[in-house]
């Protein structure tokens, strides 16, 4: 944990990080209802739980959290009690929410979405400047998040073509940056430069986090697609394919590729790791609840280094653990993490991670070594601003995606990694 001062805006940060943030979504509270176990989530993100894992059939549902049973009201989630101390500390932090600075606008525009046709093929698109000096501001930020910024992009909004509750990120062959939004269970497409060029919606799935095959396809992970745990789209939104056929009751989160194009997925339902073959049958499963070095608390994010080495970002253990390509464990990594999300490895095999409690974005080389902090106090942006993932381009520059309340943005940092 941070051990710098805590400030006005960091302890309202903090309360909301705490107690007024669904564990389900990471989201804050739109509708928070209470179990009789005291845990609470997001009416929204329950009745998609329930329904995804099968519990509306049988009237009662284990709480995600502690596992306790609930019985399911007769008029279903929405009959549930909300909790109106949630509803008075959030209404409570938001009257003394200081007012936000204004965002600096360094990206192009990007073409009207509503004109735009599909994006294949994909046209070869302008480079982001190697020179962070050449972004324009419209205003300054006080915050080290400012520092060594090359670009911006994306927006928080209601419309079709904004961001709500990105999840996500991969970077795709051509620079394309891919992220899923579990608001809508749509994945955005946008170019080298940060300009969208392309959209789809999976409307028949709830999307986690996203890949990039190697014929630049995405490859999602997703539940409540029957029984499947991935699926792969075209960038035009077609559905390629649907694999695994044993998953009706997992919940996917994070998703990558190695080198032999096996699949691996976090299961947060299961606490557990999947390996899937080249053929997209399972290989290997392992991890389970708890805190030893083979069990994890909300595997959120997985990637793999130049060697297959499995790394994962343990979120509810504040730390990231390595695995070898057949699941055995190899290290612990981040003993200063706090509630990492998104993790990523550059091309000299540093791991970078989402700390989303600190943050900031941190990196490690391979050993598990402290490098330094690549991006800090991005809870100075705007009202618990933090970063939700991470991913690094073909030039080894690092894009965050953040996300705070009514906030969403994604930013590419210089960074060598040497």
């Amino acid at each position: 944990m941070s051990n710098r001062p805590v400030s006005a805006l960091s302890l309202r940060s903090k309360i909301r990080e705490d107690h007024l943030t669904c564990t389900i979504c990471f989201a804050p509270f739109e509708t928070p209802k209470a179990l009789p176990c005291l845990h609470t989530f997001d009416e929204d993100c329950l009745r998609d739980y329930v329904e995804s894992q099968g519990y509306g059939t049988s009237g009662q549902f284990p709480c995600p959290v502690c596992r306790k049973m609930t019985a399911i009201p007769a008029g279903g989630i929405s009959a549930l009690p909300d909790n109106h101390l949630v509803k008075s500390l959030n209404d409570t932090i938001e009257k003394q929410r200081p007012p936000v600075p204004p965002r600096p606008t360094a990206s192009p525009s990007a073409p009207d979405i509503d004109q735009m046709n599909s994006p294949s093929p994909v046209p070869m698109y302008p480079s982001v400047p190697d020179n962070p000096s050449t972004l324009p501001h419209s205003a300054q930020v006080p915050s080290t998040a400012e520092q060594n910024l090359l670009l911006q992009f994306g927006k928080y909004g209601g419309t079709i073509g904004d961001l709500q509750k990105p999840y996500g990120l991969a970077i795709g062959k051509r620079g394309e940056y891919v992220v899923s939004d579990s608001a809508g269970n749509r994945i955005l497409i946008f170019a080298n430069a940060g300009e969208m060029i392309g959209r789809f919606s999976c409307t028949d799935c709830k999307v986690g986090g996203v890949a990039i095959t190697k014929d630049n396809n995405v490859l999602v992970a997703v539940r409540g697609a029957g029984s499947a745990i991935a699926r792969t789209y075209n960038f035009d939104g077609r559905v390629l394919q649907n694999i695994g056929n044993f998953y009706r009751y997992d919940k996917p989160s994070g998703i990558t590729l190695n080198s032999k194009n096996q699949i691996i997925v976090t299961n947060l339902e299961g606490d557990n790791v999947y390996i899937l073959t080249e053929q997209h049958k399972m290989s290997k499963k392992f991890g389970w609840k708890g805190s030893g070095n083979q069990h994890f608390d909300s595997p959120n994010f997985v990637t793999v280094d130049s060697k297959d080495n499995i790394i994962v970002s343990d979120n509810g253990n504040d730390c990231i653990k390595m695995y070898n390509h057949s699941g055995e464990f190899i290290r612990k990594i981040g003993d200063r993490l706090e509630c990492p999300m998104g993790v990523a490895v550059d091309n000299h095999d540093n791991i970078l991670v989402a700390d989303a409690g600190n943050f900031r974005v941190q990196a490690y080389n391979h050993k598990g070594n402290y490098l330094s902090s690549i991006v800090e106090n991005t809870d100075l942006i705007g009202p618990d601003v933090k970063p939700i993932n991470v991913a690094v381009t073909q030039r080894n520059n690092v894009v965050v995606l953040l996300r705070g309340t009514q906030y969403a943005e994604i930013r590419v940092y210089v960074w060598k990694g040497k």
